[in-house]
């Protein structure tokens, strides 16, 4: 009898355990009820020196002892600034950050000071990086013309040109420029109608080598969060196609430049025809806006090597 009691109570004792873990996931060692924590925290580069950030807001937030949401900003496991915002809030740009630095951002749901109930929550990370963000060339807008063009129409696209008396940024160039050795991307002729975003390399075999991941989004903005980049497994592409259909929105695609600068372009749509292209050939466009990673294998703005 004794041996059969014995082998119950090991045959029990699994449940046992199981029983008291699951009771420990939302009331701790205090008592205390610990707040539900965000959810599908997500970040995107919005400029060289600002981040942001988009969560699902806590459940617990109909408690009346949830105060706020604290927004801790790390560096290499280092806090370098605290942030607070009211419940509520599902969003936030956090600025006064340095360009190309990696950090760590980590969302709590946090409790009135005198709570006799409850306790924050389990934190929630994400991990991105501030980039460049280009909407024109100059004043004007960045527009890359099929090399079929005119002369005189810029078909390369340097991603980043600087010199000594220009500001940092995107430059149009023709592909037999003196710059014409920078260039990164050329606009390809792909039959009457179609187009092209192709690497610099299949227009001359010694230029720049850019590939593409295959990872696209349909979005208006840049500013589209996600919870990670691109994986350097996915950059396989040395051109993306543009058909001259009509489609719902503007396109987000993930380049790598030759020098590991990682980076995302987001080709506008025509409101007039619908379509990705602009223009009629054989002079047809594209209209970009560029965010560029100026670090070298950073991936938050667009994983490392």
């Amino acid at each position: 009898m004794k041996t059969k009691l014995k082998i119950i109570s090991l045959m029990l004792l699994p449940l046992v355990l199981m029983f008291f873990s699951a009771c420990s996931d939302s009331t701790t060692d205090s008592g205390k009820t610990r707040l539900s924590p965000v959810t599908n925290l997500k970040a995107f580069s919005v400029n060289n020196t600002s981040v942001g950030l988009k969560w699902t807001k806590s459940v617990s937030e109909n408690i009346a002892d949830f105060d706020k949401y604290e927004i801790k900003i790390k560096r290499a496991d280092t806090t370098v600034s605290t942030q607070y915002v009211n419940k509520g809030i599902d969003s936030v740009i956090i600025s006064n950050l340095s360009n190309g630095v990696i950090y760590d951002f980590i969302v709590t749901a946090k409790v009135t000071s005198n709570s006799q109930n409850y306790i924050d929550s389990d934190p929630v990370q994400v991990r991105w990086s501030p980039a460049w963000r280009f909407t024109t060339e100059g004043t004007f807008p960045i527009q890359v013309y099929e090399r079929t063009s005119s002369t005189g129409y810029a078909s390369g696209l340097i991603l980043y040109y600087f010199s000594l008396n220009v500001a940092p940024g995107p430059k149009t160039v023709s592909l037999l420029s003196a710059d014409s050795s920078l260039i990164d991307i050329f606009v390809d002729s792909k039959g009457a109608s179609n187009i092209a975003l192709s690497s610099s390399h299949l227009y001359r075999p010694n230029r720049k080598i850019t590939r593409f991941s295959t990872v696209e989004y349909s979005s208006e903005t840049l500013n589209y969060p996600q919870f990670a980049p691109p994986d350097s497994a996915t950059y396989t592409r040395f051109e993306i196609t543009i058909d001259s259909v009509q489609v719902a929105s503007s396109k987000i695609v993930y380049y790598k430049g030759s020098n590991g600068n990682y980076g995302r372009i987001l080709i506008k749509r025509n409101p007039t025809n619908g379509t990705l292209i602009w223009g009629t050939s054989p002079e047809q466009y594209v209209r970009l806006e560029i965010s560029y990673q100026s670090v070298p294998y950073n991936p938050y703005s667009k994983t490392s090597r």
